[in-house]
């Protein structure tokens, strides 16, 4: 078992966000990613959430037909989608949760590992929600699946 491990809580053999590998490799990509630089660059996870967040809407909305564009922000995608879709306040809560901190973290350049730990965790439920709507059709957290995360002690 990795130090990563340790403080995700799994084993060295399973992402914590292995199921996205039946849906799309960016989205696997980018949140394990996240998860590995959480230890030694907390910033770094709050970055790569914030792309995997932006990735899953794009996806979302060209899978809707909601028109975006490389021009697009990601706040005002997020508005075009929950205009068309109706989605419940709370996901779109998550979105803009991530948005920000990334955005936050780039700007910033430190990130506590308390923030880093709670984008993951606001990332996996994210993540829980689509594939629950790539089989429903339905968009909605009622079963969220969350993370035994542990920050790591200070050196």
């Amino acid at each position: 078992m990795t130090q990563l491990d340790k403080h995700l809580g799994c084993n060295s053999t399973q992402s914590n966000f292995t199921f996205l590998k039946q849906h799309d490799a960016i989205f696997l990509q980018l949140a394990q990613t996240a998860e590995q630089a959480f230890t030694s660059d907390p910033n770094t996870t709050l970055v790569k959430l914030r792309q995997f967040a932006e990735a899953i809407a794009q996806d979302l909305a060209m899978r809707c037909r909601i028109e975006f564009d490389h021009k697009t922000s990601q706040a005002d995608l997020l508005f075009r989608i929950n205009r068309e879709l109706r989605l419940e306040s709370q996901i779109i809560s998550l979105f803009h949760g991530l948005r920000k901190a990334g955005n936050q973290a780039v700007h910033q350049f430190k990130t506590e590992h308390k923030s880093a730990l709670a984008g993951l965790k606001v990332a996996r439920d994210i993540a829980f929600g689509i594939t629950k709507h790539s089989a429903s059709k339905a968009l909605s957290l009622n079963q969220r699946h969350l993370l035994s995360l542990k920050i790591p002690a200070k050196s």
